[in-house]
Parts: C-alpha cells; structure tokens; sequence
C-alpha cells in the first residue's frame, strides 16, 4: 500500500525519539520506583528535577499527556534550582510528547528552546539529541532538505559528543528522506549504515526499526520474501521491548503485502490492529495514516461508500496537523473513488490538487499513480489530448525509477553486510598458524609494493624528461603563457580598482546607517529622547539598513562569482505575485522615505521556473534600482505578463532615464560604474550585473528600454515551462 509506506518511513522517526526500551511491564515497575524516590525527597532540589524528566521519558510511547505532565513539573523545578541541564531535558520531553501527539510546530518550538540552553552551557551531549528531534520535526512536515541539513549537524555534533546511538539514529533517518525520494540504493545504504551501529550498542528497539525499514525496501523492490522475513524479525525484538509503536509499523508492513497480494480482508484485519494501537497511544498522525489505508483497502474492494468519507477524513486531519505529503495522498484517494464513481469532474479536481504537492515533494512512486488516474479521468471525459498530456508525464515518471539497477545494488549491500558479520565470526576462529600466513603475504605485499614503487619513480622521472625537452621545443606555448599572465594582470588591476572604488562606496553606505542607529540607540538609553521619538525614525534607519543589507548581499554573489564558484541552482515552480509582494514589502520604507509609489499589477495565477534565492535577488535589485533613479514623489510598479513558454515580469519607473550609451554599459562585464540616486544613493554597479548573470543562469534574460527623463523599464524574462 502506498499509505503504508508513508507509515513505515514515520516509524523510524518515531523510534528515533525512544529513550527507553523496557517491556510495558518492566516501565511499571521502574515508573513505581522512580515515584518512591521522588516522594522520598523532601527538597524541591536538582535530583529531584532529574527524577520527574526520567518518570516522563518513561511514558514516552505510552501516554503522551503523562509525558507532558512530569516534564512540565520537572521544568519549574530545574529553572527554580537554576540548573540548565534538566531544563534541556524536560524541555525536550515536553517537546516529544508535543510531537507525539501530532503538535509539531510546538514541538519545534520546544527542541529550539532546549538547543539555545545548550549552546549557551555548551551542552554538546543534549545538542545532538536536539539537532536529531529538530530534524525529525521537519520530516514530518516534509520539508526534507533542512531536515537533511540538521540530520547531517546531529552526526558530526554527535561523533564529537562520543553518542554513537544519535548516530545511528540520524543515519536511518536519512535512509528515510532517501526512501521517501525513491532513493532505494541510498537508502539502503543508510539503513544498513543505522543498523551496523545499533547492533554494536545492542539497542533492540532502534534495531527492530532498522530491519522493518529495510523490509520496506524489499517491498518496494518486489522481494515479497525478503520483505516477509526482515519485517518479522523487526516485529519480535518491538514485542520484546513492549514497543506499541513499533508494532504499528509492523501490522501496516504485514498489511501492505497483503494488499500487494490482493489479500483485502486480511489486510484490514492487520490495519484495524493497528489502528488500536495507535489510539492507545494517542498517535493522531498514524491513527490518521492508518484510516487512509483503510480507505484504499475498500476502494480497491469497490466499496466507495465506505472508502470516500475516510478519504475526506484523512484530508482533513492531514491539513489540520500539517502533513502536506497526508492531504496530497488522501486526495488522490479521493479523486480515484469519485473517478469510480463516475464523479469525473469532482475527481480531476481532487486529483490535480493531490499532483501539484506529489510534484513539489517528489513522490514519483505516488506521481506514477495520480497521473495514470487523471489520463483515465479526461480520457472518460473525451479530453484526449488532456489525457495524453498525462500519460507522457506518467511514462516520464516510470523512467525515472529504475527498479532493476536499484533491485542489484540493494542485493549487493545487504549480501556485503552480511559477509562481513560472517568474517567477523571467522577471524575470531583463526589459529596462530593462520595469522603467520597472513604476516608473510603482507611481507611479500610490502616487498612488491617497493618494487613497484621504484618502477613508478622511474617511470615518473622519464615522463619528466619527456616533458623538458617538450618545453624546450615549443618556445610558442611559453610566449602564451606569457600573454595569458599579462592578461591575468590587468585582470587584477581591473578587481584592484574595483576594491578602491567598493572600499570607498562600503566607507560611506555602511558608517552612514550604522552611525544613524548607533547615535539613536545612544541617545535612546541615555533618556535624551524618548520610546516614542525613536520610533519616528524608524523607517528611516530601516530603509538604511535594508539597503546595506542588499549592497553586501551583491558584494557576496560579486566575490563568489569571481572565484570561479559554480552556481548552485535549485529550479523550482514560484508563483510570481508572491515573489513581488515580498520584495514590495521588503523595500516599502525605502519608497516611503522618497513618498514614491510602490505597487505590483498581474494576474495572480503567474509562475516561473527558477531559483528562488536568485530571483528574490534580481527583483530586489531591480526594483532598488528603479527607486534609487525616482526623484521623490514618482512612481515605480511591477507588472508581469505571460507570453507563450515565458513570463515576463516588469519593473517600470518615473524617474530621470538613461541614455543610449548608458544602457549600453549596464551589463559589460568589470565595468563597475555607479551613478548617484536622485537623493544622493551610492552603490557599487553591481546590482545590474548580477541580476543580468542570474537571469542567464536561469535560463532567462534581461532588456532595458529607456529615454532621459521618460523614466527605465527593465523585463526580467523567465521559463514558465520546467526544463
């Protein structure tokens, strides 16, 4: 089932959160313990703390509001007593009790509180948890590249801290995003990578969590068997730890080969287990997951009544907590019931809603199934070519996943880790016998690699000898060389000049703002002037700022450029009007201050393909610059337009113009020439240039028509096709 797969993914993160992996029956009595001890005390002191956040972890994967409840009363006794590192650790519970329950933003909120406190002490061993738990947050909200990014901070804090079990935790996890990509061969890989290291510390739960997540790959892949055996390994070592949520994601695994299987019945035997479970838990997320998985069950048994009010459901909830990758997957559901049910416009609705968000998130498992639905869909409604359109882009989608390459690379690290457990075994059974063999194969080992090394020092110095006599034959290439390093010269003199000029614009654009806010601030804590009359000038110091904060930001990309950095795109669908408003309401105090007109006029259903850091650049700049060439009282506004595979967006202005010969120096390379603004403005030249380089590297470009005293409209053209 695709619903449960989504389920198994979260299984590890939940897991990953697990601090204790007792029996239910041994948590009582170690829960019964902790409470003597704690009502054996009679001083509200930092033990006492420490026991009420161990009493909560107890009841994590138990019942979420207990958890809450003792972390809370051990966070008003650590802050009273002063002591950051039980506020680190009740914080965190309440932060995993929160995530629990499905509250992820106040979990964050929560975990980003905790990791402050250990920067702060420099509390290196909670950080990494923190960092892990942070990361977890955003997975759930399918935000997988910043999950990557603070999974990735989690190791290497991690690997300095000596906690190898954050390690293998963050390790799976990214086997999870891999896994939720359709990176099957990296997520394995991953998994393999968790599980190595929680064999090693002997963690039975995150073990079990390790084996389930390959089992799931092995379904993807087909392997039916493969998939059987992991899985059932997993669910022993979770009963054995009286792990209620393990268990889920082993009852929805069950159930997703059933289904596979087309075995329906017995796959809601095990879903509605399941689905049990998770209430006990109070697990509103997989209750969630587990009700959408019902309704593919009964939808693939014909029984749309049953299947559509689930499906809604599940959109619903999902939307409520936040899952954009739930609602987009109980839509689809949705629209392939109403599809049945002969609903075709209702359905295509549900359905292009539900591609939009696969698309963004890069499901293509799930891509592969919508678009199949919609080709069905306007094919039923005589759009043939509607329906084409959809099956090309399904058969792209099928390409892309290659499952026969991944199938043999995933066999050949599970048959690599396990022959390295084999000669682990083996090694330890070697006689003495065997070791002075293996001492004489490396003897003869060294003694050739000497050999060797001396015929490759003989072959590197004839080569050597080769290339003197090349050098000295071919006096040309010295005279090339030459030319090329006059070149490089006068290069530098260029960027030499450029520094003098950018020293001089950085001496007056910067002391100016900062001695602004430095002389209000002043005159602010020594009472001279009032709250009131400090923020009357406001405006002023943040226009000022806002300007500083673009001149650095064109100083950076400019420096970047110059070192030969490659450009790093991340081409996305970006809606146009929300790009412009962004940078209207970044720049709104720089118009104010010059009583200019900002505004922006287009159609709202606008898009292009493009970086979205380099676009917010090109607009800033070009917008910056039509207000900085305003006189006060003038207008500037952003209009966009599509025209055919393109959109082009407009910056128009009332200001002073350019000439011919201005127009042609705007974007001519190491000419770095500024003019001053109607008030007075500096800048670097830049800007222009910049923007002109993004829009290139975007597959876009940049015009300019102009007339002196007519006022300057630049056009950004941008693909609003992907490439």
């Amino acid at each position: 089932m695709r619903l449960n797969l989504r389920y198994s993914i979260y299984l590890s993160i939940i897991i990953s959160l697990c601090t204790c992996g007792n029996a239910y029956a041994q948590r009582a009595t170690i829960i019964d313990s902790l409470f003597i001890a704690v009502n054996s005390r009679s001083n509200n002191d930092t033990s006492k703390a420490s026991l009420l956040v161990v009493i909560a972890h107890q009841y994590h994967n138990i019942n979420a509001d207990s958890e809450y409840f003792y972390a809370q009363k051990a966070l008003i006794l650590a802050r009273s007593n002063k002591y950051p590192k039980a506020e680190v650790n009740a914080l965190e519970a309440i932060g995993s009790s929160k995530f629990i329950s499905g509250q992820l933003d106040s979990a964050a909120i929560y975990y980003y509180r905790a990791l402050n406190i250990c920067h702060a002490y420099q509390l290196r061993y909670e950080g990494c948890i923190l960092l892990n738990n942070i990361a977890n947050t955003l997975y759930r909200q399918s935000k997988y590249n910043a999950a990557l990014e603070y999974y990735d901070s989690a190791i290497v804090c991690a690997s300095k801290a000596n906690n190898l079990a954050i390690v293998g935790k963050a390790k799976s996890n990214i086997g999870s995003i891999f896994y939720a990509m359709g990176n099957y061969s990296n997520a394995l890989k991953s998994y393999i990578a968790g599980l190595q290291i929680q064999e090693k510390l002997g963690k039975p739960s995150a073990i079990a969590s390790d084996l389930s997540n390959i089992a799931n790959v092995y379904f993807r892949l087909f392997q039916f068997d493969k998939a059987v055996e992991y899985n059932t390994r997993g669910m022993e070592l979770y009963k054995k730890a009286g792990n209620k949520t393990g268990t889920i994601g082993n009852l929805t695994t069950f159930a997703m080969i059933y289904d596979a299987e087309k075995k329906y019945d017995s796959a809601l035997i095990r879903l509605n287990e399941a689905l049990v479970l998770s209430k006990e838990t109070k697990d509103a997320f997989t209750e969630n997951i587990i009700n959408a998985n019902i309704a593919e069950c009964y939808l693939k048994q014909d029984k749309y009544d049953r299947a559509l009010p689930l499906y809604l459901q599940s959109v619903t909830v999902s939307e409520k907590l936040g899952d954009a990758e739930g609602a987009a997957i109980a839509k689809a559901g949705a629209g392939q019931t109403l599809l049945k049910q002969g609903k075709k416009a209702d359905a295509i609705q549900y359905l292009t809603d539900a591609l939009n968000t696969i698309s963004q998130l890069g499901l293509k498992e799930q891509a592969l199934v919508v678009t199949n639905a919609l080709a069905q869909a306007y094919e039923q409604s005589g759009d043939y070519k509607q329906s084409l359109h959809y099956i090309k882009l399904n058969h792209s989608y099928r390409d892309s996943i290659n499952r026969s390459k991944t199938s043999q690379e995933a066999q050949q690290l599970v048959f690599n880790y396990e022959l390295q457990k084999k000669e682990a075994i083996i090694d330890l059974m070697k006689t003495n016998e065997d070791v002075l063999h293996a001492k004489d194969r490396i003897k003869n080992l060294l003694l050739f690699t000497v050999i060797l090394g001396l015929c490759m020092a003989a072959i590197a110095a004839y080569l050597f000898m080769l290339n003197v006599r090349k050098l000295n034959k071919n006096r040309e290439v010295l005279k090339q060389q030459k030319h090329e390093m006059e070149l490089q010269a006068k290069k530098l003199q260029d960027m030499n000049d450029f520094k003098d000029n950018t020293f001089n614009v950085l001496s007056h654009d910067l002391r100016s703002p900062v001695n602004a806010l430095t002389s209000a601030m002043m005159l602010l804590d020594e009472k001279i002037i009032t709250p009131e009359e400090f923020a009357m000038h406001r405006h002023e110091l943040n226009s000022k700022l806002q300007s500083v904060s673009l001149l650095l930001e064109n100083m950076l990309y400019w420096a970047r450029s110059q070192m030969k950095g490659e450009d790093i795109l991340n081409i996305s669908k970006l809606n146009v009007k929300n790009k412009a408003l962004r940078v209207i309401a970044v720049l709104k105090d720089a118009a104010q201050q010059k009583n200019i007109l900002l505004s922006y006029d287009a159609p709202e259903h606008l898009h292009v393909y493009a970086d979205q850091n380099q676009l917010d650049i090109i607009l800033r700049n070009l917008t910056s610059n039509a207000i900085k060439f305003t006189p006060p009282g003038g207008n500037v506004v952003i209009r966009a337009r599509e025209d055919g595979r393109n959109t082009l967006i407009s910056v128009t202005d009332s200001g002073v113009g350019m000439t011919t010969e201005q127009m042609n120096m705007l974007f001519k390379e190491n000419s770095h020439a500024s003019t001053q603004g109607t008030s007075g403005e500096r800048g670097t030249g830049l800007g222009l240039q910049l923007s002109n380089k993004f829009a290139k590297n975007n597959g876009g470009s940049i015009h300019v028509v102009s007339k002196p005293g007519k006022g300057t409209t630049f056009t950004l053209i941008l693909p609003n096709v992907a490439a």
